[in-house]
This record gives C-alpha cells, structure tokens and sequence, in this order.
C-alpha cells in the first residue's frame, strides 16, 4: 500500500508541476494537492491542481496567444486528465472565438477605407482588349484571409 502511495504521489506532483511550468504567466497560484495518509502515518498526495487564468484578454492577438498557452499547459502532463481536456478545448474554443474576431475587426477595417468607398460594387468591362471575359477587378476589393 505505502509504495503504491508513494507511486502516486510522485505521478501527482509530476502532473501538477507539468502543468505549472507550462502555464507561465497565466497560473494564478503554485500547485494545490489532495493528500491521503498512509499506513505509516505520512501523507501522499493523491490529486491536486495548479490555478490558471482562462480569461479573455483585451486584443484578440493576446487572447491567441494565452489560449494557446492555457492548452499547452493543460495538456502538459503524460496523461492529461478529463479536466484538463476540458481545459484545453476550452481554451481552443476561446483562441477560434478571437480568431473570429480579429476576421470581423480587419473586415470592418477594410470596409471603412476611404479607397473602398465603391466596395460591392462591379467595375465596367475593360473592352480595350479582345481577350477580356469578364469585369475588371480592382485591386481595392481583394479581400485575403
């Protein structure tokens, strides 16, 4: 019983240390454990977690980037656990949802130039060539993703 603690202790305070040295800047405290005393009168720890901030940041471009950290350090452990998987699609669904809004603010962006005040709109057909097929397209109105 006492090296099966012992075991499990080890395999805790490894999981939660991954899980901190991951997270960087956004873990909001150090490891928290769950003990259970042994036979021998020790105590082993037998769970534990590490706190971190899942919030969105202010730009788009930083909520990226801590989501990104976030799953990393939620997936940091050899065996990450159903929580942590939890954390970690968290997060991915965090860092899609600023990914949509960065598209949303560049796409407002673009609409409000002032050499875009024609957006939607067809150029007329160039018909100074015999190989035109079809209208112009101006180079203001190619949108990238």
């Amino acid at each position: 019983m006492v090296e099966r603690l012992k075991l499990r202790d080890r395999e805790v305070k490894a999981h939660e240390l991954a899980h901190l040295a991951n997270a960087g800047q956004y873990a909001t405290g150090g490891p928290s454990y769950t003990y259970q005393q042994g036979p021998d009168g020790r105590r082993y720890a037998v769970g534990g977690e590490v706190p971190i901030d899942i919030s969105a940041e202010q730009a788009p471009e930083a909520t990226i980037q801590k989501m990104r950290t976030v799953r990393r350090a939620a997936m940091a452990p050899a065996n990450p656990s159903a929580a942590d998987r939890n954390i970690a699609a968290l997060a991915s669904r965090k860092e899609a949802e600023a990914r949509q809004e960065m598209r949303q603010e560049e796409n407002e962006k673009q609409a409000a130039r002032p050499d875009n005040t024609d957006a939607g709109k067809t150029a007329p057909p160039d018909t100074s060539t015999a190989e035109n097929t079809g209208p112009a397209v101006s180079p203001q109105r190619r949108m990238t993703s």
